[in-house]
């Protein structure tokens, strides 16, 4: 797994375990919200190579590779935003035409917001990996007057993930001896009383059916006041494949970062089948299987999803 791979994969596991208070410079605090999106699209990637006659950094590249785009650390509209690719291209043209981006200083890529300005890609210093290509400005003004941030895509990205979305290139800014340091006393931001998600808890029975043909029930209980609570009930499923899925979507749900995860199964204590005359008969299973697992939040839950009980395997 490369290393953009692994700082993200360890993002969505804080982010499953609903570690998302944060705190950030003149005490803007609450709850953040996350949205990592799927993949960018190869024709799109086409696009952008096309439109600009130049191959994108490969840290970047790696990073849309696994998501187009991503909105990080949010609290209210602000926090660490990462266009999608198309708007990538999209914002570039349009701010060169605005004059954002400056005839003389046109040597840069719109590729997202951070407070109050723009991040920037410096497209000459992006044709070697060695040179820091990541630059940031106001929305006021044009490219004529930039920030530095000193690093490539990759130390960006995992350093404004320690830093919960904060402009971290600016922390050594604060000089005592010529700055007063202050908070403000009220942020517009600030969710006293937030809950981390809307379910911490879920438990989810898989109920087997009485004969090999039949549909597979599964329930989603949370929890309230400590008493679990049935949510909702899906039947239907022909075989594991299709439980998967639907537990994996079902889970992944915006807004919901579960604290633990528990997959209870069990066999109907009946069996259905036909004799030879192809009547149905039903005889009583002497010892119906059960299994319980239990998961420390969704990730852990898609790195061992639930096995099927022993003589189901290919359902």
């Amino acid at each position: 797994m490369n290393q953009i791979a692994v700082v993200l994969d360890r993002l969505k596991q804080k982010i499953s375990h609903g570690s998302t208070f944060i705190q950030r410079s003149y005490n803007s605090i609450g709850h953040a919200t996350f949205h990592l999106p799927k993949p960018v699209r190869s024709e799109t990637l086409d696009a952008f190579e096309a439109e600009f006659k130049q191959p994108l950094p490969s840290e970047y590249q790696t990073f849309l590779e696994l998501h187009d785009g991503a909105k990080l650390f949010m609290l209210g509209d602000e926090g660490l935003v990462l266009y999608p690719l198309e708007e990538v291209i999209e914002k570039t043209i349009e701010a060169k035409e605005d004059g954002l981006i400056d005839e003389d200083y046109d040597h840069y890529w719109i590729i997202g917001e951070v407070n109050e300005g723009y991040l920037l890609i410096h497209t000459n210093h992006a044709k070697t990996e060695d040179t820091p290509y990541m630059y940031w400005k106001y929305h006021e003004g044009s490219t004529e007057d930039t920030d530095a941030i000193g690093q490539n895509f990759g130390t960006f990205l995992e350093r404004s993930i320690i830093a919960q979305g904060d402009m971290y290139w600016e922390f050594n800014i604060f000089d005592v001896r010529e700055d007063d340091y202050y908070v403000e006393d009220e942020t517009e931001h600030e969710q006293a009383g937030v809950p981390i998600a809307s379910e911490e808890r879920v438990r989810i029975e898989i109920e087997y059916p009485i004969y090999r043909r039949g549909g597979f029930i599964v329930s989603f209980y949370t929890y309230e006041n400590g008493k679990a609570q049935l949510r909702s009930e899906s039947n239907g499923f022909d075989n594991f494949k299709q439980i998967h899925r639907y537990l994996v979507g079902t889970l992944d749900e915006p807004g919901y970062y579960y604290s633990e995860i528990v997959v209870f199964q069990k066999e109907a204590p009946l069996w259905e089948s036909e004799d030879a005359s192809g009547e149905q008969i039903a005889r009583r299973v002497e010892h119906p299987q059960t299994q319980i697992m239990q998961y420390d939040g969704y990730q852990a839950f898609v790195n061992d999803l639930p096995r099927p009980l022993p003589g189901w395997e290919k359902a």
